[in-house]
């Protein structure tokens, strides 16, 4: 089984500077990468984008989903776990079939965990957690997200004509 340890997180932009982005740093086996680093892009409004697609209404849980894509795709293009097409399906679908999903690769390949999950008692203060600045600079904002989703539903309807 596979550990992915959340370490980090930079901020950069796309190549235009105009999108902000976050970089989230993972400690993987040397069987992952070579340098035992996999970093992670995500586009600041992708959690509002993610928050929509599986109905979810709290930055933790959009964190949730965002730091196991990259174990999921893995097993995705690996045949083990069906492509996740959140577009086609309503919310509350979605949210079922991400959470079975996040759920059957941590049985079968490994999960991502973050530094203060592996804290010993003994130590008096835990450290920050790792994207905590994701956590405190991000609002799900329910309008938003709203229309995001109705969007969504705007299309995968329209596509079954």
């Amino acid at each position: 089984m596979q550990e992915w340890t959340v370490i980090g997180l930079e901020e950069t932009t796309d190549g235009t500077g105009r999108i902000p982005m976050w970089v989230i740093v993972y400690e993987v086996p040397e069987e992952v990468s070579a340098d035992r680093r996999h970093r992670y892009i995500v586009p600041h409004d992708l959690l509002e984008i993610r928050a929509a697609e599986y109905g979810l209404s709290t930055v933790d849980d959009v964190l949730d989903v965002i730091v196991h894509e990259p174990m999921l795709g893995a097993a995705q293009a690996a045949g083990d776990l069906p492509m996740l097409i959140p577009g086609t399906v309503d919310a509350g679908t979605a949210h079922a079939q991400v959470t079975e999903q996040i759920a059957a690769c941590r049985q079968r390949h490994g999960r991502v965990i973050m530094p203060d999950a592996r804290q010993s008692a003994a130590r008096a203060k835990p450290p920050a957690h790792p994207l905590q600045k994701i956590r405190d600079s991000t609002r799900i904002d329910p309008i938003r997200t709203a229309s995001i989703r109705l969007e969504i539903d705007r299309h995968r309807l329209s596509n079954r004509e």
